[in-house]
């Protein structure tokens, strides 16, 4: 009996100590993330130089935890041109004075605007064919469109719908309903702004706007990817990748925190960092940390990563894209899985065996985040992000607070336990 009842303390013991030990990867992963969607951070984004601070921050990190640089310093400069808007958004419909970030956003390739509009309510109909273009330009003259698409998914009419929006802003402000705002980066900008609108703040009987809208186009934004690397047993490498940039400010009164897209993918990716520089876990493989600057604007910075090949891609046994981590109530899904087999199956065996998640699901390949423009350059790579919990995305309620990091430590044992398994 004295032995039984010993093994089953030592086995208390050390769940004991695994939930000590999940419970602590998981209170710092929070004080990351509340650091990364603080308001002294801007969203990561470019108003008020947030990109900057953030890998600032970011490389210290690195520098503390005992990464070493892969050239001179943490860092790797390009530079691209993004529309911001740094002053205040103002919108009022019939008078009644809207809330930035929750009754409307600009669209991110807005232009300038300044006064007082006629609405003028369009339909699809009203630009098809060009007599009844013409006869609709001519009535929009001095006032701004109100444009109501009837609800599709087709991608065709929305990209048909998209350039009579962005024709539209050609001539003079636009407005657009929309039941779930959320919001993006333009490296460009048009003449005039785009307003989407809440639809309980946009009736068909609305007829009067008041826009102050100020725009400012940064040619050549300086932006950095921060990159630190581990030295393994061997000569291979294993690139562990997640975005820390968001959408930043839209103007001083909206914040947009990117809690879990990407702060939590940055946090993960922090932690996997801080456990590979103890001695006592030194990796197999050299493991190349980036923090990638530029996905919200189109994978820039992941694009200027691939081309200036910081180490030799032949020698990436495989690249791991960390984005949207903060959940995990229904487990993980694998992007480029069906490419990747069999990386797809080490990662279901491992939680098979662990038991860490729910499920482990496959998906096809799709080039919706970093991972894509390695994937383009033959480097074998995977993208993982969590499912279930909240759904907050590119809106000013991706905070922190909100966020539950549901199985943030369950998912960094099997990313450990994978990158351990890597041949």
């Amino acid at each position: 009996m004295k032995r039984i009842a010993h093994v089953v303390l030592l086995i208390l013991s050390a769940s004991a100590a695994n939930s000590q030990d999940a419970a602590t990867i998981t209170l710092r992963a929070r004080a990351w993330l509340d650091t990364l969607t603080s308001p002294s951070f801007h969203g990561r984004g470019y108003v008020n130089d947030g990109q900057r601070i953030a890998s600032d921050w970011i490389a210290k990190q690195f520098g503390r935890m005992g990464l070493q640089p892969v050239k001179q310093d943490f860092f790797e400069p390009f530079q691209f041109n993004v529309n911001t808007f740094p002053d205040s958004v103002i919108v009022s419909i019939d008078g009644k004075r809207l809330v930035p970030g929750i009754d409307f956003l600009v669209d991110p390739a807005s232009g300038k605007a300044d006064g007082t509009f006629g609405i003028v309510h369009i339909t699809h109909k009203d630009l098809n064919g060009p007599e009844r273009r013409n006869m609709t330009m001519g009535v929009l003259s001095g006032k701004a469109a109100c444009v109501h698409w009837p609800e599709t998914k087709n991608a065709d009419s929305l990209r048909l719908f998209r350039k009579w929006e962005e024709d539209l802003m050609h001539y003079g402000p636009v407005l657009k309903p929309g039941s779930k705002l959320t919001w993006s980066v333009a490296q460009e900008a048009m003449p005039h702004p785009l307003i989407e609108v809440a639809s309980n703040a946009l009736t068909d009987s609305s007829a009067v706007l008041e826009l102050h809208v100020q725009n400012k186009l940064l040619v050549r934004n300086p932006a950095r990817n921060v990159l630190g690397m581990v030295k393994g047993k061997g000569k291979k490498w294993v690139v562990v990748g997640a975005h820390y940039d968001h959408l930043g400010r839209m103007g001083p009164d909206a914040l947009f925190p990117g809690a879990n897209d990407n702060a939590s993918g940055t946090a993960m990716m922090l932690s996997l960092a801080e456990h590979y520089t103890q001695k006592k876990n030194k990796p197999k493989h050299n493991l190349l940390f980036v923090a990638f600057a530029g996905e919200e604007a189109g994978l820039v910075g992941s694009e200027w990563c691939a081309v200036d090949r910081p180490i030799d891609w032949a020698d990436v046994r495989m690249m791991i894209n960390l984005d949207i981590l903060g959940t995990g109530d229904d487990g993980i899904m694998v992007v480029n899985a069906t490419a990747q087999q069999k990386a797809f199956d080490q990662l279901v065996a491992i939680n098979g065996s662990k038991g860490y998640l729910k499920e482990v699901k496959a998906r096809g390949p799709a080039c919706n985040s970093d991972h894509c423009p390695f994937v383009q350059r033959g480097v074998p790579a995977i993208f993982i992000y969590t499912l279930g919990g909240v759904a907050y995305y590119h809106d000013v309620l991706d905070r922190s607070e909100t966020l539950p990091l549901t199985e943030f430590a369950d998912l960094r044992a099997l990313l450990r336990d994978y990158i351990n398994a890597v041949k």
